[in-house]
């Protein structure tokens, strides 16, 4: 028998209605949460049915992310007894327009399912296993701290090429944090994700009132995989399959590479992106894309093609993939490209021959 059943069972008698009642109140009661301007957590007991607010306080302290992306308030400082040192939220994870991070609680505990948390941050840096932001908060004495809290997960691109990140949680449940800005590829091939932020949580004003965004740029670390004809890959880590897979036009070649054009937003948006490169023939590797990265380091994309010299001594090539399908694009490279690799194919060239170079294999004729 329950507690509160010895209770009604009491009432009967005549003895036990208060005990009741009390329990009755303690099982509807929620806590409701907020956060202040100040990254700080607000703590409200209410009544499930009234919303009648009971007690209600700013706690001092800080956020932590666990392994499984769950969030625990660590209160440093309260004036209430009764309130835990550490106050475990679950829910889901997402990103406003304003790059802030925001938790929309589940049903669990005595926390009330819908309510949306905004924890003002700074977007400071993508890994290809985590999303880090910088916080900053205040303590009751008015001075500012500055702490890093991380998302772990993987990289995709959904299914209008914007750039998103899977938070994966216990029992194989996803959230998705969807970044809403302008991606670029800069000069070392690496994509640039550019967005804009209020300044201190509010848009600072120019002398003439009118609102001023600070700019800011994540740099993702990775390197280009030519995968097929309307496919290219930028991978993080081949491992835990975090990669934007993107889906593209026929690539074009460019001066200073190759060229694509992206959808973005369903296709309502689109622009072109170059994979910056130069052309080189390997006997044994077949033909090789080389893309600068980083620190000078070089990234090689192995291709095959199939092709032949003209009138004028170029060398026209369609390009195959690694697997030798067709990926619609034809380059042309000067004669030069062919020294040191061998008399033989350069005799077949000049023959008029049509030669094959696989992927990883190199010369066939």
């Amino acid at each position: 028998m329950s507690l509160l059943d010895s209770d009604l069972r009491r009432n009967d008698e005549g003895v036990g209605l208060d005990s009741a009642k009390f329990i009755l109140m303690k099982k509807t009661e929620k806590i409701r949460y907020e956060i202040d301007p100040h990254n700080r957590l607000i703590y409200e007991k209410t009544g499930e049915e009234s919303q009648a607010s009971t007690f209600r306080t700013v706690l001092d302290g800080n956020f932590e992310i666990d392994s499984n992306n769950y969030v625990t308030y660590h209160v440093k400082k309260s004036q209430a007894s009764d309130i835990p040192q550490q106050i475990k939220l679950k829910g889901r994870w997402s990103l406003n327009k304003d790059h802030n991070l925001v938790l929309t609680l589940d049903k669990w505990g005595n926390q009330i399912a819908g309510d949306k948390l905004i924890i003002e941050g700074e977007l400071i840096d993508a890994k290809d296993n985590r999303l880090s932001f910088a916080l900053t908060s205040k303590d009751s004495e008015e001075n500012s701290h500055i702490y890093i809290v991380q998302l772990g997960g993987r990289w995709q691109a959904d299914k209008h090429n914007k750039l998103s990140f899977n938070i994966e949680k216990e029992n194989g449940l996803t959230d998705k944090i969807t970044l809403f800005g302008a991606w670029e590829v800069n000069e070392q091939n690496e994509i640039a994700y550019t967005y804009e932020k209020s300044a201190c949580g509010e848009r600072s004003r120019t002398t003439r009132g009118k609102e001023q965004n600070l700019t800011k740029t994540i740099t993702f670390k990775g390197y280009w995989d030519i995968a097929e004809k309307y496919r290219i890959i930028y991978v993080l880590n081949k491992e835990i399959k975090s990669e934007f897979d993107f889906r593209v036009s026929v690539g074009k070649p460019a001066e200073r590479g190759l060229e694509y054009e992206i959808g973005i937003d369903a296709g309502r948006l689109s622009k072109i992106i170059t994979l910056f490169g130069t052309w080189k023939i390997s006997q044994d590797l077949g033909l090789l894309f080389e893309m600068p990265c980083e620190e000078g380091k070089v990234n090689r994309v192995i291709l095959g093609a199939w092709g032949k010299l003209d009138k004028n001594f170029t060398l026209e090539m369609r390009l195959e993939n690694r697997v030798g399908e067709d990926l619609g694009i034809d380059i042309k490279l000067s004669r030069e490209i062919l020294e040191g690799q061998g008399e033989a194919f350069i005799r077949a060239l000049s023959s008029q021959k049509e030669v094959s170079i696989a992927a990883g294999i190199g010369f066939r004729w």
